[in-house]
């Protein structure tokens, strides 16, 4: 841990209730700099998931700020899988208070605009996964020298012994979507040593609660702050009666932004005690398999060294639910936001 510079990030997500989250996290979070998005396919169709991104953005005022490219549109090797059982068909089902979108995607190469980031940020960068892999394996496949230009790649993904997916709920969504291509990073020699993995374990216990909901509602007469509000009501509602959350719905991705905090130096591991381990995972890739996409546990190794994924255990939950307040208290009142 050194430094506290603003942490430069790219984030590829599919938007998506939580993604939304990770999104308002990344661009007002004050030690937090969003150079660009990547929408991929994965909670629902690429082209919802584009749309969700630059509406997201405009709600926030920030359309001119950050640049949004399509992504991934589809699994390496398995038939497509979306998730409108808890996202709706549009991948923000839920609301009506999304805007028209006031710009539109950048109409280039995604893996370029990556490779630029990358390159203009010597080696700080941290790549941020909210979704399936399949982006930033591709960037890697085919510019395999970028890969000791990334300082961390934070995603959001796996399950040491929880699941969502397979015939045997034994996979997490993200993984399950492709597993081909989070195989590709998370056994890469060059860069696993590098991945920051929240995995279900973790992320089952940031909960948005009753409260939680209520605080983001406020006194109702901001719009933004509805919106929030109305998605989350729609996702508590998917995971109590798809999950059985009764207190709750998890929100996953904003969870793979806190790890990075504490490694820039940016706040005390006693302020956000995230404990975590050091681990092999192999992935399950039999599509014949009741376990297909399951992330198993292959060697784990002293938490302090520097083999294996970095797998998150455990973090200050209310220390995370404070950023993700603030956050939207700086939305509020940032210009153009709703």
């Amino acid at each position: 841990m050194t430094g506290n510079s603003v942490i430069p990030i790219w984030v590829d997500c599919d938007p998506g209730h939580d993604d939304a989250v990770a999104i308002l996290l990344s661009c007002f979070h004050p030690s937090i700099r969003l150079l660009g998005i990547s929408a991929s396919y994965g909670n629902a169709s690429p082209e919802n998931t584009l749309y969700n991104t630059l509406s997201l953005l405009t709600a926030f005022g920030k359309q001119d700020e950050v640049p949004v490219y399509k992504g991934a549109q589809r699994p390496w090797v398995r038939d497509v899988a979306y998730a409108p059982d808890i996202h709706g068909e549009t991948g923000l089902d839920g609301t009506t208070l999304l805007p028209k979108p006031k710009r539109s995607f950048v109409d280039a190469d995604y893996i370029k605009a990556m490779e630029n980031a990358i390159l203009a940020n010597g080696g700080n960068i941290a790549l941020v996964s909210t979704g399936t892999l399949t982006s930033i394996a591709t960037l890697f496949k085919e510019k395999p020298y970028l890969k000791e230009q990334v300082r961390y790649i934070s995603i959001m993904g796996g399950g040491l012994h929880a699941g969502n997916r397979n015939d045997n709920d034994s996979a997490e969504f993200n993984i399950w979507a492709d597993p081909d291509a989070a195989d590709f990073i998370l056994n890469d020699e060059d860069i696993k040593h590098k991945c920051i993995l929240s995995p279900l374990d973790l992320t089952h216990t940031c909960i948005a609660t009753e409260y939680i909901d209520k605080t983001i509602l406020g006194d109702g007469s901001c719009k933004l702050r509805k919106l929030f509000y109305e998605l989350f009501l729609f996702f508590a509602k998917t995971y109590k009666n798809k999950q059985g959350f009764e207190a709750g719905p998890p929100v996953h991705d904003p969870v793979t932004l806190m790890p990075l905090l504490y490694l820039y130096g940016h706040i005390s591991n006693d302020i956000l005690r995230f404990k975590y381990g050091r681990f092999d995972l192999s992935i399950d890739k039999n599509q014949d398999s009741i376990n297909y996409g399951r992330t198993i546990v292959t060697q784990e190794y002293p938490s302090d060294s520097n083999f294996g994924l970095m797998v998150g255990l455990q973090i200050n939950v209310d220390f995370f639910w404070n950023q993700v307040l603030n956050a939207i208290d700086v939305a509020e009142n940032y210009p153009g936001s709703l």
